[in-house]
């Protein structure tokens, strides 16, 4: 290993000597060119918010880095190459209310607060990502944003994850739509927005390996090696639709005399419907130890049905600087819970608040919701009284120095199918007490210097077991966490680094690897005046040993297991970017170190990491 921690050390001395910046007039990281690549996006979550616009990225420096995951230096633990459950190895939240375990697909799955809105598309984009590799993985994104007039606004994702699997029963075939569109009348005094998503998830769960110390020979075909589920799979079918209305207070943008933006009234509706189900024809008596419905097959399945519609006014109007913005509504909620067996029914008002005062180099913003549950007899107690709080202060002091402060603070209660679930496999009816969750965070940003710390607390925290039982542990957990990140580029040669820390007060009920580091070090070279950029480099990624998680198929949801501490890893992938106009390829030898000595490439129990793998990628982004 010391081999492989000089080079990542080498990366990080030359981070930290090289400080001069450049960009191309295409960056979209440092610094973006009057052209029309300058397309803007946010996402739903931070739709209130003084949060900084994105710009679609055109650079050739993370391109290789093709994953799903929003942030290129997030890292996470893996049972399938592509497509299948992720379990995020950075701690930064409490999990859903109500969930059918969809939430293990990580940024796989679509959701729409996690989807982009795009602003500012003068002329229609779209690009289309393909990436393949052994065995028959395939992946393939799209996007489509348009506008056929300054009053209309349509939309399009899709992504395709598809493999067969290098181990027994680990095949993948998911797909992921979306469409949008966004209609403001002529006057300007009332608008509407329609978005459909649609998810279809299906991928084989072998359970993993019986004996991981079989997978150290790399000369074995990796079909042959005995795996605890022959004949299981995960099928989950999602449907969300939403129609979001609003009506501007105040004359119309036609009207003679000036027309100034008063407020506006909302009205957003939506309705979810999320299936999931779990089958396994002939499961394995060694794996599962109960069998509360059929001795041969499981056949379990879990439903949730959401309809909610959240009526407010708000005077947000981004296209301007307003000193005193609010948001003031009120939200109701149906939702039905199928646990296999019975369905039982919920219902909620939830009023809830949020308010900035901005005076330019001193931004404050806070927000509170507060869950009430409307009794009914065909329910149990879960989501009453529920409360969240936020507060953050942002402090743009001067050019390239941002400071930010932040205060969240959740009462709530944990995933309903830790109260409630009927399956061939599990059977349990919980009452658990609300979770308790504060977090302090803040994070400094100078001259492209970033630092991010938060620091939470925890009590009544509930987490699976080494017996994949939902527990409630009843007394504090504190949760230390820290990165850092620096892009630097210096004439062609450039370095990215990210540093991560993180301590858990309990390993059994929280576990987290100390430290995570990644240095990507790349070289730039313009070609042909400029036809063509080639853009070679090294990617090393640094995980601290720490104790891992178990899966479960049955459930989809990962555990805490009482084995061995994971071991220390170092990935290393080796790639050629490079860039003829619009379309960009990359050429990747990954993990290229694991034909190297003994493997040891496990993140989640019995799951090995993808072996050495030759991968190639193309996008091509069209503005016409």
């Amino acid at each position: 290993m010391k081999i492989y921690k000089s080079i990542l050390l080498f990366i990080v001395l030359i981070s930290i000597i090289n400080t001069t910046a450049y960009a191309d007039k295409t960056d979209s990281i440092i610094t973006v060119a009057n052209d029309t690549t300058n397309i803007l996006y946010y996402y739903k979550s931070t739709a209130f918010s003084k949060a900084q616009l994105n710009y679609v990225d055109s650079t050739l420096h993370n391109f290789h880095r093709y994953a799903v995951k929003k942030n290129a230096y997030d890292m996470s633990a893996t049972t399938h190459f592509v497509g299948g459950p992720i379990k995020d190895l950075y701690f930064n939240k409490l999990g859903p209310q109500y969930t059918i375990g969809e939430h293990s697909l990580g940024k796989l799955y679509y959701r729409a607060n996690e989807m982009p809105y795009y602003k500012n598309v003068r002329t229609p984009y779209s690009e289309v990502f393909y990436t393949m590799a052994s065995p028959e993985e395939n992946y393939l994104k799209g996007v489509l944003a348009a506008q056929s007039s300054e009053r209309l606004y349509y939309g399009l994702n899709f992504n395709v994850e598809s493999t067969a699997g290098l181990m027994t029963n680990s095949q993948v075939q998911n797909a992921h739509i979306r469409g949008i569109m966004d209609f403001e009348a002529l006057n300007k005094r009332y608008g509407y927005k329609l978005e459909y998503i649609y998810n279809k998830v299906k991928f084989g769960e072998n359970g993993g390996l019986r004996d991981e110390a079989s997978y150290d020979s790399t000369d074995l075909d990796r079909q042959v090696l005995a795996v605890n589920l022959n004949n299981a799979y995960n099928h989950i079918k999602a449907h969300h639709f939403a129609f979001n209305q609003h009506l501007n207070i105040g004359k119309a943008a036609t009207d003679s005399t000036v027309h100034k933006f008063l407020g506006k009234l909302y009205l957003n509706t939506s309705y979810d419907h999320r299936a999931r189900l779990y089958y396994d024809k002939n499961w394995e008596p060694a794996y599962y130890k109960n069998a509360y419905l059929d001795t041969i097959q499981s056949h379990d399945s879990l439903a949730i049905t959401e309809f909610k519609t959240d009526f407010g006014i708000s005077n947000f109007y981004p296209e301007k600087h307003q000193y005193f913005i609010f948001n003031f509504g009120l939200e109701y909620r149906y939702n039905m819970y199928y646990n296999g067996n019975k369905e039982y029914y919920f219902n909620y008002a939830t009023p809830h608040a949020d308010v900035i005062f901005d005076f330019y180099k001193f931004i404050l913003e806070g927000g509170i919701r507060y869950q009430i549950k409307i009794p009914n007899s065909q329910s149990f107690d879960i989501g009453s009284n529920d409360l969240n709080l936020y507060g953050k202060m942002k402090f743009p002091l001067v050019k390239n120095f941002n400071l930010d402060v932040g205060m969240k603070m959740d009462f709530n209660s944990p995933d309903i199918r830790t109260y409630n679930t009927y399956s061939n496999h599990f059977m349990w009816q919980n009452d658990f007490d609300k979770q308790k969750h504060i977090e302090i965070n803040s994070s400094i940003d100078i001259k492209g210097f970033k630092l991010e710390g938060a620091l939470h607390t925890m009590t009544d925290y509930v987490y699976f077991n080494e017996n994949v039982i939902p527990t409630q542990f009843k007394e504090s957990v504190e949760i230390i966490t820290a990165k850092f990140k620096k892009e630097f580029h210096f004439k062609h040669v450039g370095t990215h680094l990210m540093v991560m820390y993180q301590q858990s007060s309990n390993n059994t009920v929280v576990r987290l690897p100390a430290f995570v580091i990644n240095g990507n070090f790349f070289f730039s070279w313009p070609i042909f005046k400029g036809a063509l950029t080639v853009h070679p480099g090294i990617d090393i990624t640094y995980l601290s040993s720490y104790q891992g998680y178990g899966y479960n198929p049955s459930l989809m949801q990962f555990y805490s297991h009482d084995k061995k501490d994971l071991e220390e890893q170092f990935y290393m992938d080796l790639y050629l970017n490079f860039k003829v106009k619009r379309a960009r390829v990359f050429l990747m030898y990954q993990n290229a170190l694991s034909h190297l000595g003994k493997y040891h490439y496990f993140l989640v129990k019995g799951y090995p990491q993808q072996d050495a793998t030759f991968k190639i990628g193309l996008s091509w982004r069209f503005l016409d």
